[in-house]
Parts: structure tokens; C-alpha cells; sequence
């Protein structure tokens, strides 16, 4: 593993006793770490509950991209940690690691011994108190002798499948079965892009966020409705019957995010990265909606939770709670009448859905 600031091998470091284990890869110049998934949580000071739900709330990007140094194809998210404090770390949404430039797990102790009760002192505790005289092993070696990259997943979350007849229309490489979220979709484990079939990206989308995302329909419904330019790319499942069947580029909403879509079988395919993109945009639609917005989309949602609509009944009163949900959180503290209201029919909905 290659520091990301100064660029030489990092030194993995692992202390063992009988009780516990920390591992954490270290630069030696810089003192930057890397932790996997759970080793931020023992190596700062203890506290109840994990601290790692900060890679819920992505800040905006300030610097250049970063791949992260364990996965062999996947990006570092910046984000602020515990989602308040003024410390960002880099996180890996595929493999659950963070990296601390040198310095910044003092700021962390420092920021949790000001906000809540500390039990403990995490790292420090470990290496200069109670369990040095326990000590079973420690073991200093370059971190690409002991550990190896991680496939990254095309989706966060997601497992891999088969391998598949359909050929990446990025970098020509055979697709890959994954699943998540209960559904199956194709991606390439070379490059990380993601094809979806004709309403999966709805049906992805419908689970970011615990389903808070699910009545954003309208830049879903939009994709590729404004598409133009063909792409050169090949459709994954239309190219075999004909090979002149290529993408076409598509839009995103009001984003900079370009997808390309297949005006037959109308599946769309996703680079790497751009599911992420995807979720980040519609969360800062949520963001900005007016009341009236949700209002509108609210009486959409009833219609077809009433008379029938594309999605089934089920998912029909889903995307009705997402919308009181959204309605409830922008009225509740101008109109808290009608706030009782929302919580009344979200409450009837529970009973649908």
C-alpha cells in the first residue's frame, strides 16, 4: 500500500494479545493511517456505539479524488466525521475503510473527549497502559506483503455473481452477476460500471437513503428521454442481435452526470462512480424541494396508490410515506397542524405498506 500523500510503502503494523487485536497500516513519513472497517473504532478513544456512521454524510468534495489504497478499483468519499464536527476524513463506501491524514486521529480524540463521555483511550490505552506487559506479538511489515487489495464492488453492499455473456460497453471486459437490495443487476468487475434493465435504476434508487430517496421519480422517468448523441458504446444486450445497436448519452437531471442509455431495450448503464453521483443529487434535490413540490408529488402518489399505476400497490404506498416523510420534515415547525396530519396518514399508509 502506497501513502497517498508522500507516495512510499506504508508499514503494517499489528499488535496482538490475549484479549484483542489492532491492526493499522502507517506511513512513516507523513504519519497518515489506514484503517479497515472497525479499526477507527478501537484505535480512538472508546466511547458507546461506533463513530464510523460518518460515512453517512458525504461532504462536498473540496480536493482531488482519491482511489482507495485497499480496493483494487474504487473511490475515497470525503466526509465529515460524525457528520457535525469540522474534522473530514477520506472513506471507502466499498470496503468501509478510512484514511486519516497524520494528525487527524488526535482531532478525533480530541472532538469525542469534547462532545461525550470517553471510557477508555482507544490506541494509547492499548500501546502504553494496561496491555503492555500482555503483549503475545507485534509484527511491523511493508503492507503490501501482508495485505492484499479487495475487489471493490460495483454498488456498496452488493455480492458477486456469476460470470455473464455480456461484455462491458466501457472497456469490453465480461460482466458479472451482483445483488443487492434484494435485486439481481449486472456490472464489470474490471472498471466498476453497473448496467441496470428497464426500471431497475428506479427500483436502486427507491433503496438509498432507507427509502427516503423513493419519490424523486422525475429525473428517473427523464433519462434518456432528451438522449441525442450515440455514444460508440455498444448496448450489453441488444449489440449481439445487432451490432450497430450502441448507446446513446443521457442527462441526468439537472446534474453534470452523463449515463448512457439504450433506446431498445431502454437499459441504462452507469461508470463507475455515477450510482454514487446519482444518490448525491437527488439528496440535494431533497434538500432544496419546496412543500409545494411534495404537495404535487404527494397527490401524484395517492392517484396511484388509488387507481393503479406502473409500480405495484405495495411500492405505491412506500413512495407515498417517502413523500409524507419529506413533507412532514419541511412542515413541522411552520405548520404543525398539518404536521399531525402527515403523521396520521403516514401512520394509516404503515398498515399498506
Amino acid at each position: 500500500m502506497q501513502c497517498l500523500n508522500c507516495g512510499i510503502e506504508m508499514m503494517s503494523n499489528q499488535v496482538r494479545t490475549k484479549d484483542s487485536e489492532i491492526t493499522y497500516d502507517l506511513c512513516k513519513r507523513c504519519g497518515s493511517l489506514w484503517l479497515d472497517r472497525g479499526e477507527l473504532d478501537k484505535m480512538a478513544f472508546q466511547v458507546q456505539g461506533s463513530i464510523e456512521f460518518c460515512s453517512e454524510d458525504p461532504a462536498e468534495q473540496q480536493d482531488a479524488p482519491r482511489k482507495c489504497p485497499r480496493c483494487d478499483n474504487a473511490r475515497l468519499y470525503r466526509v465529515r466525521f460524525l457528520g457535525a464536527t469540522a474534522i473530514f476524513l477520506h472513506h471507502c463506501q466499498s470496503c468501509g475503510g478510512f484514511w486519516l491524514d497524520g494528525g487527524q486521529l488526535t482531532q478525533i480524540n480530541n472532538a469525542l473527549a469534547a462532545i461525550m463521555p470517553v471510557s477508555g483511550r482507544g490506541f494509547a490505552d492499548f500501546v502504553n497502559n494496561v496491555h503492555v506487559p500482555y503483549w503475545n506479538q507485534r509484527v511491523r511489515r511493508e503492507s503490501s506483503v501482508v495485505e492484499k487489495p479487495i475487489e471493490a464492488m460495483p454498488v456498496a453492499g452488493a455480492e458477486k455473481g456469476a460470470a455473464t455473456s455480456d461484455r462491458c460497453p466501457a472497456c469490453g471486459r465480461p460482466l458479472a452477476e451482483y445483488r443487492a437490495f434484494h435485486m439481481r443487476f449486472e456490472g464489470c468487475p474490471a472498471c466498476k460500471g453497473v448496467w441496470l434493465f428497464r426500471d431497475e435504476l428506479r427500483r436502486l434508487k427507491n433503496h438509498f437513503d432507507g427509502g427516503a430517496l423513493r419519490w424523486l421519480n422525475d429525473e428517473v422517468n427523464e433519462v434518456g428521454h432528451l438522449a441525442a448523441v450515440k455514444t460508440g458504446r455498444a448496448c450489453p444486450k441488444c449489440s449481439a442481435a445487432d451490432p450497430g445497436a450502441k448507446l446513446v448519452a443521457a442527462v441526468f437531471g439537472h446534474s453534470q452526470l452523463v449515463l448512457d442509455w439504450c433506446p431498445r431495450c431502454q437499459g441504462t448503464w452507469l461508470d463507475a462512480g455515477a450510482v454514487d453521483g446519482v444518490r448525491e443529487y437527488l439528496k440535494e434535490e431533497l434538500g432544496e424541494a419546496h412543500p409545494r413540490e411534495m404537495e404535487h408529488a404527494l397527490r401524484e402518489e395517492l392517484a396511484e396508490l388509488w387507481k393503479g399505476g406502473p409500480e405495484s400497490r405495495f411500492a405505491d404506498a412506500l413512495d407515498a410515506k417517502a413523500t409524507i416523510s419529506a413533507l412532514t420534515s419541511a412542515l413541522i415547525f411552520e405548520h404543525p397542524r398539518l404536521t399531525q396530519f402527515c403523521l396520521a396518514a403516514r401512520q394509516m399508509l404503515s398498515s399498506i405498506g
